[in-house]
């Protein structure tokens, strides 16, 4: 976390036995695998490549730490940024200020681990872990045009793993992978999973990689990502109704469409139940304790909380212990109405679609300041479903144009639609800004414990780089069965 009292401590603590002494149970089985830790956040975020033998791949990591040196000073910026709180969508502390998008440093590198994603972009590292309870492994990628994961809940553990609020457990955050490369994410979860963790952290499921399960999921497309056999049934989400997702965000989710068909694999358009409801029951959980843990931590220091944080978290009393269990219940009974729409996609054909792809956020990287709209990763974690991001494609001026009679649907969508427009005028007057370098990603979803459907879909080599489980930039999935 990017608290200025958690400097030169152990999260604020001054004990000697734990003082740069103490590593989250995470890192400690990485370190058994052979992982080699370069760098270190203030979030409990540590980038790693894993030690190699033989002389091709020992002439990669040369290489590799090469680029690491000459991007060392955007690397060591990056790398020093966590955000105060984890719900705002951005990187933003008061030791730094705001980690900039590395692709285009008009533009916000999202968060809250942006410092992983903007290294990665840099190629400063292959692989990272981060927390994510709101969308905060999601964004980074999203934005900065790399891969991650956030699984399931106590599907890795978060052991000794900082964290803001740890007490709010009926939807807590996850410990996620962040990859220059899918199967790079795919190497950390099932190398952790096979040291047992489950024997560490009695919170971690006791659940081995599924292997079955993702050869079954790669099995029903041929290398190419053609259909094989049975057919991946794929919902699309082009919409929460709330606010509408900009041009680069739909042309990303139309390619999928379109590349999905090509593949023969099946279609439908995903209408759950109201990620509003979901959004609303997640955001008062996450401020349920009055904002008492933050301002504890500001406290240590006497810093301020940051501009864009100062209204929604200024201390206050706690919620009542009845109207937090009133919010439990809601949150379970909009999780069963989900899932029983889930369900309900078998209805037409008798299959089940297997995992949705989505906007991570109704718009690509955005200016610093402008994400006004956090429902599309949000819901996700409500539901404590897995969900991935793969690049799509990139925002282009001259194709993703401003439509200046679109009629906005609230106060909301209008201030999304608005920043759009700014973007698109900014890039009449910057170079920089021709490309945007605003990755439009897909979130492709699953359910609980479905990391292995997810991370399967992604690995086809057209229906990958298509659909990287339905993969590329504006994609985020969601599996259906996270534990697997």
């Amino acid at each position: 976390m990017g608290y200025v009292g958690w400097i030169g401590t152990y999260e604020g603590s001054r004990d000697p036995t734990k003082v740069h002494r103490m590593n989250s149970q995470i890192v400690e089985e990485l370190l058994s695998l052979g992982a080699v830790l370069f760098c270190k956040v203030p979030r409990s975020r540590h980038e790693l490549f894993w030690r190699r033998t033989d002389h091709a791949r020992n002439c990669h990591r040369r290489a590799f730490l090469r680029r690491c040196w000459y991007a060392r000073e955007a690397a060591l910026r990056a790398t020093a940024s966590a955000k105060i709180v984890t719900q705002l969508g951005e990187t933003v502390n008061n030791i730094i200020g705001t980690t900039l998008n590395p692709m285009n440093q008009l533009l916000s590198c999202g968060g809250s681990s942006g410092g992983e994603g903007a290294l990665q972009a840099l190629r400063g590292s292959s692989v990272g872990l981060g927390t994510d309870i709101g969308g905060s492994v999601r964004i980074p990628a999203a934005f900065c045009g790399t891969y991650s994961i956030k699984p399931t809940h106590n599907r890795l553990s978060y052991r000794d793993v900082a964290n803001t609020n740890p007490g709010q457990d009926p939807y807590a955050s996850s410990v996620g992978v962040m990859g220059t490369t899918i199967d790079a994410i795919r190497l950390v979860i099932t190398s952790v999973l096979s040291t047992s963790p489950w024997l560490r952290d009695p919170n971690v499921v006791k659940m081995p990689w599924n292997s079955e399960a993702e050869t079954s999921t790669l099995a029903r497309a041929n290398a190419d990502g053609s259909a094989s056999g049975v057919p991946l049934k794929i919902g699309i989400y082009w919409t929460d109704g709330v606010v509408t997702p900009q041009p680069p965000v739909v042309r990303g989710l139309r390619i999928i469409r379109d590349l999905i068909q090509d593949l023969k694999h099946k279609i439908v358009d995903w209408e759950p139940p109201s990620q509003t409801t979901a959004k609303r029951i997640h955001l008062a959980f996450l401020k349920a304790d009055g904002a008492h843990d933050i301002h504890q931590q500001l406290n240590l220091s006497g810093e301020p909380l940051v501009p864009p944080l100062r209204a929604s978290f200024q201390l206050r009393d706690p919620i009542p212990l009845l109207e937090y269990q009133d919010l439990t219940i809601q949150g379970k009974t909009y999780c069963e109405a989900y899932n029983d729409y889930w369900n309900s996609t078998s209805n037409d054909d008798g299959q089940i679609v297997d995992a949705v792809v989505m906007p991570a956020a109704p718009h690509a990287a955005v200016i610093p300041g402008q994400f006004y709209h956090t429902s599309y990763t949000e819901s996700i974690n409500l539901m404590d479903y897995s969900a991935v991001i793969i690049p799509v494609t990139k925002a282009d001026k001259s194709v993703d144009t401003f439509d200046h009679h679109y009629q906005q649907l609230n106060e909301v969508d209008r201030k999304n639609w608005e920043a759009c427009g700014w973007i698109m005028h900014l890039c009449d007057h910057s170079d920089q800004l021709t490309k945007l370098s605003k990755a439009t990603p897909r979130l492709t979803m699953a359910r609980l414990w479905g990391c292995k459907s997810s991370l399967a879909s992604g690995r086809r080599r057209r229906f990958g780089q298509s659909l990287r489980f339905s993969t590329r930039r504006f994609e985020t999935g969601a599996s259906r069965h996270l534990y697997r």
